[in-house]
């Protein structure tokens, strides 16, 4: 529908017909599909969009032919204002920006476009209204309507719109054209905002005006107020002191908590108000409401200020004024690190000192402690105070992340210490994980300021129960209301002095024509009810509603506002079902909407909506998490909303927004990893190179690992302490650091040095503090707006909702939210017990009909502050506590008396119990015929009583954190009645509630009878025990051994609750326990008629008051209570019990113990007369019928069984087995066997006993032998072998698989096999090592490397690393010495030079005896001695050739070498097993006279072993020089395979790397749109010098760049492993290093040769090309990102790679040489390539030309080598063709995939192997072959290409076997 930009505009104008884009637009529009909405919208506020808008203004002239204006109107303006003011448009949050972005532009540039578009508009409608061809009304409504409706939004987000001149007469104009005779809702309420926002005299009333009485009010003395803010005669109070409420933070400021001048508190007198109306209203409600709630907390902090700043003063860390906040302090705080949470954002740990009554506990009663209190737990309100003044208002956090929702937790997790906060991990100090309860930028900033330990005194303050969401949206809602001061019946609510008073109009709704209510569903019959019209209630004969219901009802349709009193019982919520039944059945007719119903409590909103759910109600949804309802478990919005499908645009806009989020998270982790640990290394290295370049290079461009750490001497030093401590000694300076910074490090003294570090981390720190709040700003933008894409689903699934359910708090938190709902219809129940403020905030501006349902005479809303409630008579000037019903109810002298309907008829109590309300509140009250047929109370003599006592309160010292009551007595005598009547068996738990008016009471009570019942205290109770710190002790298992019940909901059963939350709720028998009992007649909280009415009026067939009347008889309606009761002898000091058996025996308690004297079992004192059903005589007491019959029975069972004479063995009470369970032994079974024992019942039929007698079988199928339990004979085919397999696989291993899981049989007694994978350990042994592979079988697939530890040793040490890896060379000196030949004087790592002894030692053993070694060896034990020996020693053949033993050898002649596994064996012997001859040149009498130079292959067969036990020979020094050179060849093995495992995953990331690039590169995107750079460059740059310098420079400019992070970790591992590959630190570098060293220092002459050098460079020159190949994609892809930067500013980029080129040259050098085809193509390739990219920045001509013919010639040459090589250079073709693309058009590519090159990579993994056998190419290249180890197929070379393998175990020409890698490391001649 939009169209594309064109940067012609001449064209754009004529290509777009304005006329048909709106009119498809609306047409779109209509479809109510949110995603269309969605795409025009967003469209229509984007450039184009825009362009076409203004195009229409363009053509709204006023000054045209009236046809003209009306044409242009009805077929463009029309339909755009539809469009842009259509509700779901209006009310979207994901469309907020968009359609706030057209409303902008159509106000234009200081309103003038505004004022042009409504002139030409009011001209427009005027035609239409009262010109010649005029519209119908229909249509003109329409206009009017829409034309409002743009004009309202318009003035909404544009203030500036109020004082534009000429708007109010376009507005009056408008105003003319609406006609008289036609009620539209819509149109009026937008014209009375329109002339509110604009001040045009007072807004259109929307009631009817009558004539006022003027009444004389009394005289009054009035004290004059000082008002707030700059109001004030002595100017503002503090910083937090304003005239305007929308000024007012929530939570206190620093300065408000220190002020000494009482807070402004406005009073119930408006005349003494700084302002009037609704605005007087809303400020009054929203400064008592802050005053009720933030007060608190202000106070109580502001005595922790005062403690800190006189900490000599003695105040207590828990306390609690007698109308304070509890709270409690934590002393000794310190913020230890900060860290970010994607869902909270800035979070911050805080430390503090265990509590005293904590410090001498042990860990798990710390943590008992800890988790019982309760305290600090997620979500609490805490205080941070600093003796500074700094104070900040936070919430605890859970401190365990859901890392398992992220795909990366570790990426929210940094700059988190790894010790999670904690607290009670330590004994001392405790943690806490905290956020800001309110984000201020300078808090923020303060935090990250102050990490670390502090020298101030700073606390943390808790406010146990107080949480911030329970009063902040309501006070935010109310902020919000008093700036646009839009609240549907505000003349009403709110009445002006100058407004008179004034009829309730019926709702707006249903003042259209013709509309009337349909009430069939009431009678069944066809009623109609028009709200104007007299209403005939005869019709409603038939109804199920009483006269006063049906009044209420008919009443509560009526009217736009409507209030309901209903007196308990009187069935409130069944009329409030009712009405919303009605309005659902009327949806459709009148428009409605959602339906919200409000509720005060979770309760009761759980309530009212599942009676509407059970009574047929569809598509009802809570909102609110803290539902206990089954039924609504899926009704719930959360839950609802997870099953709606975004739109494309959603989807995109929450992909972009968690895009951005993550991003930010990670730079936030970087920052705060900074802040966290301001002294670290990365800090220092971050600072200089972003502000002192010269200073970095000195500190850092030394060899420096990763760590900071730097070589000296061997050991690893810190960089920057050692720069510290290095100072020159003697060396003395004290230069400002403004003079240092142009100074070398190195000329700085010790103290300067100090200095400039310190200067260091407080730059970087400060730097690092405004960069978090910059992330933080970015964070909170894009967490809000993801928020609002996820609300914008919600606002979908309750615009097709018809009942919304949510409590007071939870609509205020979703406010915003629900005013997008559009809801016409508002339903308040327990509407007297709602703070006025919170219904305020119910009744939304698109409100046309409120409905408010409760009971004045009952509760009046809880607040926290006795001085401002209206029954305290310095509070009631205030009257908080006065809902919005009760002030309408009973209005101030003067206001409208608004109409009140009244239920009359109650339900519930019985009409002795009723008649206590009714003489004192409620005259006209009626009792239903029902209530009178109530039964007695079971167990009692009366239904109604007051039990009389004087027996005291528990005094208030025994309160240790609390301040509410107890009555210890009552507790007792409480439990006491509960049991009997319990006990009679008639009512469930649940039909019985206790009623208190403390707290305190209510927890001793709950606490007395856990252990008899498990008790359920209401949600609203347990949250106030919680607050004051009356939480219970855990319960453990009872004592008695019976399980205890668990615990039910509430209305399931017994309930324990206080008056001021059982309001609502109902029982068959209640006891209330008064408690307050004191000679002072203090009656406490039960002084009010409004607590009296709620406890006197919950029972249904009983009640059972407990108190002292003398301390009640002071209150006026407990005198009349107590009047009717002595009237009918229902008060006493003693409670008349009946005996249900006994009813003549007469029993009065009065005391607790009576009930266990007098009615032990619920009965009398009398033992029970009746027979239990056994027949055996009762042995209890007197108790009811329902306990008799469950009485057990302990007599003896008489009951016998069948078939046997055992008696049975149960009481008499339980139930008999079925079965005789005797056991008898050694019965004989029919199989032949006999059975040891069995069960009296299986022995009377034996054949039916199972015998398990095992017996041996032979399988049909498979023949294995299996042992099987008789009674399972015979074996059927089916039956499953239990045998191993044992078959042979074609791994060669044996199955060892179960036969059942092989072996499956089939028809006809076959069976068919199918072996598992074997599971057998390979075995497989490794070439370069004595192990063998331990993995499971694996097939032909090559084994893995080595794991095990590396076996090598010396007599020095042994080697650490893994077998794989390379060993270190052993550096030390050799300890091989002899008298003879002398001492070796190489180091221990290489092949000794001395000639061997072959001379006896001389040495003796422990026996005294020779030694039986040679010279030059470590003696053997006394076990070796020839003579002393055991015989099997002396026995052992010691000579292979003459079969001689140890006893028979002559050892001076023939001495024998004992290696460390104890099998001797002769010189002669041994040295032919080693092969000494090899070796050595001996003479005719076979001495050892010189070396020899070359010597023989003998690798191929391993490292020899001992020929008995196949152990290691390495510690034979006679055999040293041959075992070190083996090891040596051992040693390249394992390097050659080590480095070419580890290659490949380098050669994988940086794959990963190009294709993402190439898949960036080839999205068509923008620079901006693709990579979206943090670091813009701003000045010229220069990429000259080194790789490593051009790197670092690139770096250092994009270190904020995720994938230039990747490819810098990436580089840095490539360079690391490129050093580890080095030649000097390979295997044979470090020996030939080691005898160089030799040489020089010790004289040695020593000719070391080698030409190993082909099997030594390989992965060195790969990984030179990957180091090449990684810096040109770093350069690539920077110099892409910048050149596609455009504008006239972008900064001059010139490069010069002519080292890189010389790099690439020596590379084609070398791999020339070595015979490397692949790396020689790549040195060519890379040439060209760093060529074309330097081309693109260079303007030198002449080198330009020269440079490119030097680049065709090495694609020329690379291109001859492919052709030569295709076998090497795989894929390399299409590269070349790429860079000869770019040479000709100067452009430059990302390098393709190329396929065939990591098909080269993926199989060097497997051109080397741990196990198989070694081969050289024809070039000297070395590969393995598996399996049998001999050539059994043609390959070729990977490396040079010649041909490799063989055919049948014979090698191809130029193959040669790899028997002594050492033979290519060289002879070692000395």
């Amino acid at each position: 529908m939009i169209p594309r930009p064109n940067t012609n505009p001449s064209r754009f104008d004529a290509a777009v017909d304005t006329r048909a884009f709106f009119q498809i637009g609306w047409n779109l529009i209509e479809t109510e599909d949110a995603g269309i909405h969605q795409y025009i919208i967003t469209k229509l506020g984007a450039e184009t969009g825009l362009a076409i808008v203004k195009a229409l203004t363009e053509s709204m002239d006023v000054n045209q032919e009236a046809e003209t204006t009306l044409s242009i109107f009805t077929d463009r303006t029309l339909p755009f204002y539809r469009i842009i003011s259509h509700p779901d448009v209006l009310s979207s949050l994901v469309l907020e920006t968009p359609i706030d972005t057209i409303y902008t532009f159509l106000f234009g540039p200081g309103g003038r476009r505004c004022l042009r578009v409504f002139r030409f508009t009011a001209s427009a409608l005027s035609e239409m209204v009262f010109g010649y061809a005029s519209s119908n009304e229909e249509s003109s409504i329409i206009a009017i309507s829409s034309s409002l409706a743009v004009l309202n939004r318009l003035i909404e987000i544009n203030q500036s719109a109020q004082v534009l001149e000429g708007l109010s007469a376009i507005v009056e104009t408008i105003s003319g054209c609406i006609p008289e005779a036609y009620t539209v809702p819509n149109v009026q309420q937008n014209l009375t905002r329109i002339r509110r926002r604009l001040n045009i005299g007072s807004s259109l009333p929307l009631v009817s005006t009558q004539s006022t009485r003027q009444i004389a009010l009394p005289a009054a003395f009035e004290l004059s107020q000082d008002l707030p803010g700059n109001l004030s005669k002595n100017g503002a109070r503090h910083d937090n002191d304003h005239a305007s409420i929308s000024n007012i933070r929530i939570l206190p400021t620093a300065l408000e908590i220190t002020s000494t001048r009482p807070e402004y508190i406005p009073t119930i007198d408006s005349t003494q108000h700084h302002l009037t109306g609704l605005a007087c209203l809303l400020d009054r409600q929203f400064r008592l409401l802050r005053e009720d709630t933030v007060g608190q907390l202000r106070d109580a902090v502001r005595e922790e200020v005062t403690r800190l700043n006189h900490p000599t003063r003695n105040i207590s860390t828990t306390h609690q004024d007698q109308q304070g906040v509890r709270k409690l302090i934590y002393h000794n705080v310190r913020f230890s690190c900060m860290t970010v949470d994607r869902r909270r954002g800035l979070q911050v740990v805080a430390e503090f000192d265990q509590p005293a009554q904590v410090k001498k506990k042990s860990a798990k009663q710390r943590e008992d402690w800890w988790k019982g209190s309760k305290l600090l737990q997620v979500d609490s309100l805490v205080c941070f105070v600093s003796s500074h003044g700094k104070i900040i208002f936070l919430t605890v956090c859970d401190s365990i992340l859901p890392s398992h929702r992220r795909k990366d937790p570790d990426l929210a997790n940094k700059g988190r210490p790894d010790n999670r906060p904690n607290l009670f991990g330590q004994p001392n100090s405790a943690s806490v994980l905290l956020c800001l309860a309110e984000y201020k930028t300078e808090d923020a900033h303060w935090i990250s300021t102050h990490i670390g330990p502090s020298k101030t005194r700073q606390s943390l303050v808790e406010f146990p129960g107080v949480l911030l969401p329970s009063f902040q949206p309501t006070l935010q809602a109310l902020q919000k209301m008093s700036r646009t001061l839009d609240l549907p019946f505000a003349e009403i609510i709110a009445p002006d002095a100058q407004t008179p008073a004034g009829f309730i109009n019926p709702p707006a709704y249903a003042t259209k024509r013709n509309f009337s209510f349909n009430l069939d569903i009431l009678a069944g019959v066809s009623i109609t009810l028009n709200p104007a019209e007299p209403f005939d209630f005869a019709k409603l004969a038939g109804s199920t509603l009483d006269q006063g219901q049906q009044f209420a009802v008919v009443q509560a349709l009526s009217a736009g506002l409507a209030l309901v009193q209903g007196p308990p019982g009187t069935g409130k919520s069944y009329t409030g079902e009712a009405i919303i039944k009605i309005l659902l059945h009327n949806r459709k007719l009148a428009k409605l909407g959602p339906i919200l119903c409000v509720c005060y409590t979770n309760h009761a909103l759980d309530q009212l909506l599942e009676h509407l759910v059970n009574g047929g109600v569809k598509q009802v949804i809570r909102l609110g998490s803290r539902s206990k309802s089954e039924i609504l478990q899926n009704l719930t919005l959360h839950k609802v909303s997870k099953e709606v499908l975004p739109t494309k645009t959603e989807k995109h806009d929450k992909w972009e927004h968690n895009r951005a989020i993550g991003d930010t998270i990670e730079e936030l982790g970087v920052i705060l990893s900074g802040l966290n640990s301001p002294l670290s290394l990365t800090n220092i290295q971050a600072h200089l190179m972003r502000t002192h370049d010269k200073h970095y290079e000195e500190m850092f461009t030394k060899r420096v690992d990763e760590e900071g750490f730097q070589e000296v001497k061997d050991k690893k030093v810190g960089v920057v302490d050692s720069w510290l401590r290095g100072a020159p000694k003697g060396f003395t300076s004290n230069r400002p650091v403004s003079a240092l910074l142009a100074v070398p490090l190195r000329e700085m003294s010790t103290s300067e040095r100090t200095i400039l570090h310190k200067h260091w981390t407080e730059q970087r720190s400060a730097q690092l503090a405004n960069d978090l709040i910059w992330a933080l700003d970015s964070y909170r933008n894009s967490k809000s707006a993801l928020d609002n894409c996820h609300s914008e689903l919600d606002l979908r699934c309750l615009r097709e909702a018809h009942v919304i359910g949510v409590t007071t708090s939870g609509l205020a938190r979703n406010i915003e939210l629900l005013q997008r709902v559009r809801a016409k219809v508002m339903l308040c129940e327990e509407a007297g017990e709602v703070l006025e403020a919170h219904t305020l905030t119910a009744i939304l501006p698109g409100i046309e009909h409120a409905i408010l349902i409760g009971d004045h005479e009952q509760l009046r809303p809880q607040i926290n502050n006795f001085e401002l409630q209206h029954d305290n008579p310095r509070g009631k000037k205030y009257s908080l506590d006065v809902s919005l019903f009760e002030r309408l109810v009973k209005p101030r002298t003067g206001n409208l008396q608004i109409p009140l309907s009244t239920l009359k008829i109650q339900r519930r109590m019985h009409p002795s119990i009723s008649e206590l309300v009714r003489a004192s509140l409620y005259p006209d009250l009626r009792d239903h015929p029902s209530v009178s047929e109530y039964p007695e109370v079971d167990g009692m003599r009366d239904r109604l009583y007051w039990l009389d006592h004087q027996e005291k309160e528990d005094p208030r010292a025994a309160q240790a954190v609390s301040l509410s009551r107890t009555n210890t007595w009552e507790v007792e005598m409480v439990a006491s009645l509960v049991s009997h009547l319990v006990r009679q068996g008639t009512y469930g738990s649940e039909d019985i509630a206790i009623i208190t008016p403390y707290l305190g009471q209510l927890q001793k009570i709950k606490k007395r009878l856990a252990n008899t019942f498990e008790i359920v205290v209401g949600d609203r109770d347990q949250e106030e025990l919680d607050a004051e710190g009356l939480q219970d002790e855990p319960e453990g298992a009872s004592t008695d051994g019976q399980i205890q019940i668990k615990k039910t909901t509430l209305l399931n059963a017994l309930r324990i609750a206080t008056v001021d939350n059982f309001q609502g709720e109902e029982a068959k028998v209640i006891v209330v326990s008064l408690v307050r009992s004191n000679p002072e007649r203090k009656c406490g909280f039960l002084k009010t008629s409004n607590r009296i009415n709620v406890l006197l009026s919950r029972a249904r067939h009983g009640m059972y008051i407990i108190g002292n009347s003398d301390t009640s008889r002071p209150v006026p309606m407990w005198a009349k209570v107590l009047t009717i009761l002595e009237r009918s002898h229902k008060i006493g000091p003693s409670l008349a019990l009946c005996c249900a058996r006994h009813k003549e025996t007469p029993i009065e308690v009065s005391m607790p113990d009576d009930f266990a004297r007098l009615a032990p079992e619920g009965g009398c004192s009398k033992r029970c007369s009746s027979r239990l059903r056994c027949g055996h005589s009762c042995p209890n007491m007197c108790h009811s019928g329902s306990l008799h019959n469950a009485v057990r029975c302990l007599e003896r069972c008489p009951r016998t069984k069948n078939g046997c004479e055992h008696a049975c063995p149960r009481p008499c009470g339980d139930q008999c087995e079925l079965q005789c369970q005797v056991v008898l032994f050694n019965i004989p079974l029919p199989c032949g066997h006999i059975a040891t024992h069995l069960k009296c019942h299986e022995a009377q039929a034996p054949e039916k006993a199972r015998c398990h007698a095992q017996v041996e079988q032979i399988m049909k199928h498979c023949k294995h032998k299996v042992r099987v339990r008789c009674c399972e004979l015979p074996l059927g085919d089916d039956y499953a072998c239990s045998a191993t397999c044992g078959a042979a696989l074609t791994c060669g291993h044996d199955c060892n698989y179960a036969c059942r899981e092989c072996n499956i049989p089939v028809g006809g007694g076959g069976s068919e096999r199918k072996h598992g994978r074997c599971n057998t350990r390979c075995g497989r042994p490794y070439t370069t090592c004595s192990h063998s592979c331990k993995i499971p079988c694996h097939g032909n697939m090559s084994c893995p490397l080595c794991t095990e530890p590396c076996e090598i040793r010396c007599s020095h040490s042994r080697c650490s690393k893994l077998c794989h890896e390379p060993c270190v060379p052993c550096a030390e000196d050799c300890s091989w010495s002899c008298p003879h030949r002398g001492r070796c004087p190489l180091p221990c790592a290489v092949p000794c030079d001395m000639l061997p002894c072959s001379e006896r030692c001389k040495n003796v053993l422990a026996c005294g005896h020779q030694c039986p070694s040679i010279c030059g060896e470590v003696c053997p034990g006394v076990a070796f001695c020839q003579i002393c020996a055991h015989p099997d020693i002396k026995a052992t053949v010691v000579d292979f050739i003459l079969s001689s033993t140890f006893e028979e050898v002559d050892l001076d002649t023939n001495p024998c070498i004992i290696p460390p596994c104890g099998h001797t064996l002769t010189l002669e012997s041994m040295d032919g097993h080693m092969s000494m001859s090899d070796f050595y040149v001996s003479n005719v009498e076979g001495s050892i006279v010189a070396l020899k130079n070359s010597s023989k292959p003998f690798s191929a067969f391993g490292m020899k072993s001992c020929p008995t036990c196949r152990a290691p020979l390495r510690n034979l020094n006679r055999y040293s020089r041959i075992v070190r050179r083996a090891l040596i060849d051992e040693a390249t093995k394992k390097f050659i395979v080590w480095a070419n495992k580890e290659f490949i995953p380098l050669v994988n990331r940086m794959q990963a790397i190009e294709a993402e690039l190439r898949e960036t590169d080839g999205s068509n995107q923008t620079v901006p749109e693709r990579g979206r750079l943090k670091t813009p460059v701003s000045e010229p740059l220069q990429l000259r010098g080194t790789r490593d310098q051009q790197i670092s420079q690139i770096g250092r400019l994009m270190r904020k760049e995720k994938p230039y992070k990747t490819l810098a970790n990436l580089r840095r591992d490539i360079r690391r492993f490129l050093e580890q590959v080095n030649e000097r630190e390979q295997p044979f570098g470090r020996i030939y290093d080691l005898v160089q060293d030799a040489r020089r220092h010790r004289g040695i002459n020593i000719d070391l040769r080698s030409n190993a050098d082909i099997l030594q460079v390989r992965n060195r020159l790969l990984t030179t090309v990957l180091l090449i190949r990684c810096d040109y994609t770093i350069l690539l892809a920077f110099l892409r990102d910048r050149k596609g930067e455009s504008g006239a500013d972008s900064p001059s980029i010139q490069v010069d790679f002519s080292t890189n080129r010389k790099d690439c040259e020596e590379l084609i050098s070398e791999a020339h040489e070595r015979k490397q085809p692949g790396n020689l193509v790549e040195g060519h390739l890379y040439w060209a390539r760093f060529f074309a990219l330097e081309r693109t920045f260079t303007e030198r001509e002449s080198q330009l030309t020269q440079h490119l013919a030097l680049a065709r010639m090495h694609l020329s040459i690379a291109r001859e080598v492919c052709d030569k090589h295709p076998g090497q250079t795989g894929g390399m073709r299409n590269e070349l063709e790429d860079i000869e693309k770019s040479l000709r058009d100067s452009t430059f590519y990302m390098p393709v995939s190329n396929e065939e090159k990591a098909a080269v990579y993926a199989a060097m993994a497997n051109d080397f192997r741990g196990t198989g056998h070694w081969y050289y190419c024809e070039n000297g290249h070395p590969f393995t072959i598996g399996e049998c180890g001999m050539p059994m197929e043609t390959s070729q070379c990977p490396q040079c290409g010649s041909p490799v393998g063989g055919e049948n175990h014979e090698a191809v020409g130029g193959v040669r076997r790899a028997t002594d890698l050492e033979r290519d490391f060289g002879g070692l001649s000395m």
